[in-house]
Formats: C-alpha cells, structure tokens, sequence
C-alpha cells in the first residue's frame, strides 16, 4: 500500500489549538484564564509509581503534550509555570505477574485550585508487568504517557469526554483477536525515528488493543525506513513494515512511500511518529488478523 507521506507530515504540523499562548494580561475568576507570564504545563512525577518509571511517566506525558503543541515540561516541582499536572497511582490488584492501578491526573492553576472541574481531571486505567512497574520501562512509560497526555490535550481544548447513549452502550459484536505483537526498533531511521516511531506504533496499537509481548510473541513487527536522493533538494522516504510469525514465516507487509523535502526527519520526530503510526494503523491491524501463509512442507 502506498501512502502520501508528505501529507502526513504536513497534518502533523496543522493548526492545533494552543489556549497557553498569548494569554490575557488581567486576573480573571476562571482559572483557566489565570495565566502568569511562565505559561505552560509542569508535568510532576506520579506519586504512588515507584522510580524509575515515576519520572519516566511524566516525562512520557510532557513529551506527547509539546508534540500536541502545548508548552509543557517534566519538572520535580513547579517553580513557577501557570499549571501544574499531578498525578497519583493506586494499585487496585496485585498478582505475581501484572499491577492494576488506577493512575488519576489533575490539572491545576497556580492558584492550586482544580482547573474546571471534572472535565480536568482524567482517569487512567491500566495494567502492568509486576517487573516492569518495579524497574521502569520507557517503552511502557511511553505508552501510558501517550494516553494520558493526548487525553489531558482534549479536556484542555475543551473536547468533553463522550457521552454513552444507550444504543452505544448495548452489547456489541465481539472484537477481533489480535496475536501478541513484539515491535522492534526501526532500522535505518534518520533523527530520533528509530525509537520514536517504534513507540508511536506501541502506543497506537495498544490503544487498538493490541497486546505487547517481548518474550514470547506471536508476531514480531519489524520496521525499515530507506531514503534516497532524488533532486538537490528532496529525497524518496520508504518505510516497510514486516510481520514475522513465531515459526519464520513472513505474515505480509504495509509500505509507505513519497518524496520529501531532504532533512524533514533529520532531527526529532515527535508528532510525525504519531501522525506515520496513525496513517498505518488500519493496514496493520488488517494485517494482524489476516490467515498465516500455509506452512512449508
């Protein structure tokens, strides 16, 4: 399947709303509007998570948000930018293998009052390899970052959480059964691409509910970007997905490809990772639930 990825790339930099920028000069009584000259988020540490993925979270959480165009940095403490995003983890179950916890994120003015109510304040369900919430895993870190930033983004912009309509809430046909997926790093990347779009896709899939293993998967997906001069100024960009089962065999693939501008993915990806994962997305999970290719004899 070929793609325009010069579009993609053009709507990763769209028009976003940005409510921090050029903020209003008086004190008014919504907090919101309360903005001090330092604008911007200050993403603290999950309170409850132990380190390292405590700072690896937050740090998860501000990168996704800046790459959604709104100012936000991970920082132990708020020194002096207009909000702060807390956040506290309870574990609900414990078991040798997986922690479910509930992760609750509130935004808050410098003023410490709650920014308007319950549509800033974002609950996160989710859970976790006992291994990996002890010792910390940016991958994971980046997964759960991704979720929750993007869900803070919405309540910033003003985007309410849907509301259920009966008919949405009646049962609904069951959803296909996606094999476990390991997702390797992205060979011949330029920039930071190697591990950006590797976590992009983490995130993409998981949110598709896709189930990560890296022990044993069912599916290895394994990703090669080739670039290639074609004029002074511009080059070809490839990016090839392989879907490799258990046993070898090749499960098929999704191929993007367009000519760009030389040096669009030199440096950090950032909402490009997102905006390439998305545009693949559909195709992936296609090629998830296809037949396997009969085995050789």
């Amino acid at each position: 399947m070929a793609l325009i990825l010069g579009l993609v790339l053009l709507a990763a930099c769209g028009a976003v709303p940005q409510p921090f920028q050029g903020g209003p000069k008086v004190t008014t009584d919504n907090p919101l509007l309360d903005v001090p000259t330092a604008v911007g988020i200050a993403v603290l540490p999950v309170a409850g998570a132990p380190a390292p993925l405590t700072t690896q979270i937050s740090s998860a959480v501000a990168a996704r948000l800046q790459s959604l165009e709104i100012p936000a940095e991970a920082v132990p403490v708020n020194d002096g930018l207009g909000f702060s995003l807390e956040a506290e983890a309870h574990l609900t179950e414990t078991t040798p293998d997986a922690m479910s916890v509930v992760i609750t994120w509130n935004l808050r003015s410098r003023r410490g009052a709650a920014t308007g109510g319950p549509f800033r304040t974002y609950r996160q369900v989710v859970q976790v390899p006992a291994r990996l919430w002890q010792d910390g895993d940016p991958a994971t870190a980046a997964l759960l970052g991704n979720e929750a930033a993007v869900a803070m983004g919405d309540l910033i912009n003003g985007i309410a959480p849907p509301v259920i309509t009966a008919q949405q809430a009646a049962p609904k046909a069951a959803s296909p059964k996606f094999p476990t997926v390991s997702i390797q790093p992205v060979d011949g990347a330029p920039g930071d691409g190697r591990e950006s779009l590797r976590l992009a896709i983490l995130a993409v899939l998981s949110n598709s509910g896709v189930t990560r293993d890296d022990v044993n998967p069912e599916v290895t997906l394994r990703c090669e970007i080739m670039l290639t001069p074609v004029e002074p100024n511009l080059q070809r960009v490839e990016i090839l997905w392989r879907a490799v089962l258990r046993d070898g065999r090749e499960l098929g693939t999704v191929h993007l490809d367009n000519t760009v501008p030389r040096g669009t993915l030199d440096g950090a990806w950032g909402a490009t990772a997102f905006a390439i994962a998305d545009a693949a997305l559909g195709d992936l999970l296609q090629l998830l639930v296809s037949p396997p290719p009969a085995a050789k004899p």
